[in-house]
């Protein structure tokens, strides 16, 4: 069983209180505020402050919450995290996926604190976020996200960084994510409180994160970037892999991406369990050999004219049978609900849009509108995890009766059933543009964060009717 997610409530109100009733501000007006401005946000994710207030009032409300010197980044971070543990309470295990993105906000010629991106002249801040996903994919929510700037200097160079302590490198990022991830959790009783299983792509494969995860009761499952030496016969990991006895075969659905139609893939599938003996150059005597499995996914027979699929994936999950690798493939596949929490960020909620004058107060909104992108990816998901339960798990009545009624041309009776999730995504999808053809399969979530805009004003005329 799933504890309740606080992604859901039968409505944007009961959500946001939710999370704004775990906040522990100076003020309790500003917890108040706190849950108002949450709501406003989730209900017009694409729309500016001023678009999504209902007036003049409300907009400067939000932008002297985010100016608010009493509040500090890591206070709005607190009740999100909050939320997210309370819904991991007797889960067996979470996915804590971790990614880092940016934020570019060149044109901000006045904005104070901004750092320079990827080496380049465009000006911005990064972030790194982790997300509890439920091991059917469901997103849960937050558990840390951090931000930082990069100073306005010119680059290293190269290899310069190579002897630096991890603390004093950009990558300890992946370690505070793992540190603030396990802290969260500690909270639980021991008895409900999950195992974590810590889910990174290449960036994360440091040996540092492989030492740190083997000292804890928790797991991981991160892509391979690093050809690591070994012990043993074979002294280089991938070809150990490349060696080891096939387990078996399976196919595979590979998603339409970029142009490509979605196509099913037949893998062949490795596992070797190894240990990796770190580099012995001198500033990396903390380093200790470390013992883990490494597993290979490699397609076979890819039609022509297509890279194949090649995933080498360092685990420390069971992977000595075909079933058990292909637990730990599936698992690495839903990192890439942290790949679409971006995209709902950037293009969804529109955050490079955002006018405010420091780099603290573009964070704070950065927070807020976090939230709101993985309720929007939750959504997607929960549709297809739990299509048939009722939808007032995540609408109240006035939302899927105003549904109803665009859909059918007619209000629901006292005697019209309520329909279930499936079917309410299916009509925000239709809002956003999803035509629920054979081949399109469910709403992702460009069409679902255009419907539940939408959805907003749809609510809106429809009470306004029922008045009139």
């Amino acid at each position: 069983m799933f504890a309740p997610n606080p992604l859901f409530f039968p409505s944007t109100e009961l959500w946001a209180a939710h999370i704004a009733g775990e906040a522990d501000f100076p003020d309790e007006r500003l917890n108040t505020r706190f849950g108002v401005i949450l709501q406003t946000l989730a209900d017009k994710p694409l729309d500016s402050f001023p678009q999504a207030s209902r007036n003049a009032g409300q907009a400067k409300a939000i932008y002297r919450f985010l100016d608010n010197r009493r509040l500090l980044v890591a206070d709005l971070v607190q009740p999100v995290v909050d939320a997210t543990v309370d819904a991991c309470r007797g889960l067996s295990s979470v996915l804590a996926i971790q990614d880092s993105s940016s934020a570019n906000y060149t044109s901000l010629v006045q904005t104070r604190g901004l750092g320079k991106l990827n080496n380049t002249s465009a000006l911005g801040l990064h972030f790194h976020t982790t997300i509890a996903v439920r091991s059917d994919g469901v997103a849960c929510g937050l558990l840390h996200q951090s931000f930082w700037t990069r100073p306005p200097h010119e680059p290293l160079k190269h290899g310069s960084h190579m002897h630096r302590p991890i603390t004093d490198k950009e990558s300890y990022k992946w370690l505070e994510g793992i540190e603030a991830a396990e802290a969260a959790i500690d909270g639980l009783p021991p008895q409900q409180r999950p195992r974590l299983v810590h889910v990174f792509d290449r960036e994360g494969d440091i040996h540092e994160v492989l030492q740190r995860i083997s000292d804890s009761p928790h797991g991981a499952v991160i892509r391979a970037a690093q050809n690591r030496s070994v012990a043993g016969p074979i002294q280089k990991a991938f070809a150990a892999v490349a060696a080891a006895p096939l387990l078996g075969c399976a196919v595979m659905d590979v998603p339409a991406r970029h142009g490509v139609k979605k196509r099913k893939a037949k893998l062949e599938f490795r596992s070797v369990h190894l240990t990796i003996t770190p580099s012995s150059f001198s500033g990396y005597r903390d380093r200790v050999p470390v013992s883990w499995t490494l597993v290979e996914a490699r397609e076979v027979g890819a039609p022509a004219g297509l890279q194949p699929l090649h995933w080498l994936l360092w685990t420390t999950e069971p992977a000595q049978t075909l079933a058990a690798v292909r637990a730990v493939v599936g698992s690495y596949k839903f990192r890439w609900v942290i790949e679409d929490f971006h995209l709902t960020l950037k293009s969804g909620c529109h955050i490079e849009e955002l006018r405010l004058e420091t780099v603290e107060r573009l964070e704070k909104a950065i927070v807020l509108y976090s939230s709101v992108a993985l309720r929007i990816v939750a959504l997607r998901d929960l549709a297809r995890q739990q299509p048939d339960a009722p939808c007032t798990t995540l609408l109240n009545s006035d939302q899927w009766q105003a549904l109803y009624s665009h859909i059918h041309g007619k209000r629901p009776t006292p005697a019209t059933q309520i329909p279930t999730i499936k079917e309410a995504v299916l009509w925000i999808g239709r809002l956003g543009g999803h035509l629920n053809r054979k081949r399109d399969g469910m709403p992702g979530v460009r069409t679902l964060w255009r419907g539940w805009r939408d959805l907003a004003l749809l609510v809106a005329g429809y009470r306004a009717a029922r008045h009139t």
